[in-house]
Parts: structure tokens; sequence; C-alpha cells
């Protein structure tokens, strides 16, 4: 007969880099119960709950909330992939929200009144900033789009203070209309 290998609660928090307690948090929601007690009364897992405690770690890297991973855990293969789906689609949707106060912040860091207050940038530094951001050039292009439609006259000086020639701020802008106009194209 095989003896199964058993883990202690030390040593699954240690391979997990999780704490004692939240090893005993999951145990209380009973997402990792232990197969036994040694004659110490010390808790023992198996290789499953190895396995298990994987699963949760992952679960959690993915932002997956305990109560979701509880029901990722106790059902089958579709019903768990369709919690992960919805997920997904929430994450989706907080991510468009995101973007969306993103490109306001940069809105407003355009106007007027903060460009006075700051060092003066140029156009080198204010594509810097957006791409670290996580702005890629469409991002770009449907930022300058949105400003332009929302506030011509402001995206215009807000190009201009960036040191561009004026034939450079004709070419920002046009191509900016150009992108609202196939954005609204698309959406007809």
């Amino acid at each position: 007969m095989t003896r199964l290998a058993r883990f202690t609660l030390g040593r699954l928090a240690r391979e997990a880099g999780l704490s004692r307690s939240s090893l005993l948090h999951y145990e209380t929601l009973g997402l990792l119960v232990p197969v036994a007690r040694s004659t110490a009364g010390y808790r023992l897992y198996d290789e499953t709950q190895r396995e298990r405690l994987r699963a949760i770690c992952a679960y959690r890297a993915a932002g997956l909330p305990l109560a979701a991973i509880r029901d990722v855990l106790a059902n089958e293969a579709d019903a768990a992939a369709q919690i992960l789906e919805r997920h997904l689609m929430v994450l989706t949707e907080e991510i468009a929200r995101l973007k969306q106060r993103q490109n306001a912040i940069a809105t407003l860091l355009a106007q007027p009144s903060f460009r006075r207050r700051g060092k003066k940038r140029g156009k080198d530094a204010w594509v810097a900033m957006l791409r670290s951001a996580g702005f890629d050039d469409a991002e770009m292009d449907r930022w300058h789009a949105e400003f332009e439609a929302e506030n011509p006259d402001s995206h215009a000086a807000f190009l201009a203070s960036l040191g561009l020639t004026p034939k450079e701020v004709n070419a920002i802008r046009r191509r900016a209309k150009l992108t609202g106009n196939a954005a609204i194209g698309h959406a007809a």
C-alpha cells in the first residue's frame, strides 16, 4: 500500500507564498479542507488539496473573488467556464470604464489651466506619458478625435502648446476628424 504524501498547513502556505491565516480562511470558506490530522493535531493535506490550492491561487491572480472561486471549484467544467466568462465580461466593462476615465484625465491635462501650472511639455514628452499610460497609436488617434469633436479650439491650442508647427497641428486635426468620422460611420 502506497502512502499518500501529506503536507502541513505551514508547508502549503510557504509553497503558495501565502500566510497561514489565508489558508485557515480558505478552510473556513470550504475552499481548502484538510484530509486528516496528525497525532499532534496538525492539519494535513494531500496532493489533491495542494493542486486545489494552486488553482485557488491562479483564480485569485485572475482577480476572482473568493465566492466566485468557491462556485468555480464546486461546479462542472461547463458551469465553471460560464462563471469565468461572466468575470471576463465584467473585467472588459471595467476596463472600458477605466479607459474612458483615462481619456478624460488626459483631456484635462491638456487644458490650458493645467499646462500653465507645470513645466512645458513637448510632443515627445506628451506622447511618452500617454504611451506609459498604455495608449497605443489607435487609442491616441481616438483621444485626439474626441478632443477635436468636443472642443476644437482647445485641441488646436493644446497641439500648438506642444511646440508643433501649424502644418503639424493641421495634419493631426485632419486625422482626428477622419478618425471621428470613421467611428461615427462604424456606429451607424
